[in-house]
């Protein structure tokens, strides 16, 4: 089973949601061990399963990690490999909370192993007026978030919410 079709399996139920989470989760958390991306490999997300699936999962599961070490070699810099931590955070979450469809993340995710994707950069500063030191891709979508429980028709608030979604590859399709 190569990784698209362990996605379909996926939608269709045909493995456990469990599974599913705990293997997604690996892929937005197994980089947080590390400072930069020159040295994760795929046994590094493998050895966090909690039990060894089927073979064809196994198979579905070694080429999404093989997907996540070419991703971490091309934002291997500590910085860039920072945010790319930071954007599969956000991308974790968005897919948990049914915001980001699972064909979309890993389309997007084998796009930007490959180079056809880019990480979202931002000047906050610019964007927000100001922002802390350290402020991030998530932090930026939290501080949207919260704009809109005050102001829930904000046009450059929703613009701004939109683009970062389509950045982090919400088709809007979820």
């Amino acid at each position: 089973m190569n990784l698209h079709e362990w996605t379909n399996a996926a939608l269709r139920g045909e493995i456990v949601e469990d599974d599913v989470q705990h293997a997604l989760w690996l892929l937005s958390n197994t980089p947080m061990l590390y400072d930069n991306g020159e040295t994760i490999a795929v046994e590094d997300y493998m050895r966090g399963l909690e039990h060894q699936p089927p073979a064809a999962e196994l198979e579905a599961l070694g080429e999404l990690y093989a997907t996540a070490v070419a991703a971490s070699r091309r934002f291997a810099e500590p910085a860039e490999f920072d945010r790319m931590q930071d954007v599969l955070s956000l991308q974790f979450d968005l897919w948990a909370r049914g915001v980001l469809a699972l064909p979309d993340w890993m389309n997007w995710f084998e796009g930007l192993a490959k180079g056809v994707v880019d990480l979202p950069v931002y000047d906050f500063d610019e964007v927000l007026g100001s922002a802390p030191e350290g402020f991030m891709i998530q932090d930026f979508h939290d501080e949207l978030n919260y704009r809109l429980e005050d102001a829930p028709e904000d046009e450059w608030v929703l613009s701004h919410l939109d683009e970062l979604y389509r950045r982090v590859g919400v088709t809007g399709k979820a």
